[in-house]
Order: structure tokens, then C-alpha cells, then sequence
């Protein structure tokens, strides 16, 4: 008895890679783009830690000042 050896015929696991690879690459690309050059997700603003300036009451006039003589 003899062995045969037989050769596989051709698949497609090397297509399936380089398409992985390509797609791969495209959203990497995308996603970069998206968040370095398009600001998405808000990661241009600045931290919002506390009260803003904007919602800090304004200063009332001291005691002091408003039961001075005039």
C-alpha cells in the first residue's frame, strides 16, 4: 500500500485575512479621525470639576460696608 498525499486545494483563509486586515485598518482610521480631528465625544472641552463660574452666586455686600456712615 502506498501513502497519497493530497495537496489542499485552495482556500480562502489568506483572503480572509487580508480583508480582516484592510477593515481592520479602515476603522482604526476612522476612529482616529473621529476622535482627534472631529472632537467626538466632547474630549475638546475642558474638565467640568465643580461649580462653573458662571453658576457661582455673585458676591452679596458685606455688613460691614452697608452699615457704614455716609
Amino acid at each position: 500500500m502506498a501513502v497519497v498525499e493530497e495537496e489542499p486545494g485552495p482556500g480562502i483563509g489568506a483572503a480572509v485575512v487580508i480583508v480582516s486586515v484592510i477593515v481592520l485598518i479602515i476603522v482604526l482610521v476612522v476612529l482616529f479621525y473621529g476622535l482627534a480631528a472631529q472632537h467626538w465625544f466632547g474630549f475638546n472641552s475642558p474638565p467640568t470639576v465643580g461649580a462653573s463660574p458662571s453658576v457661582t452666586p455673585a458676591p452679596s455686600p458685606s455688613g460691614s460696608a452697608s452699615a457704614s456712615p455716609t
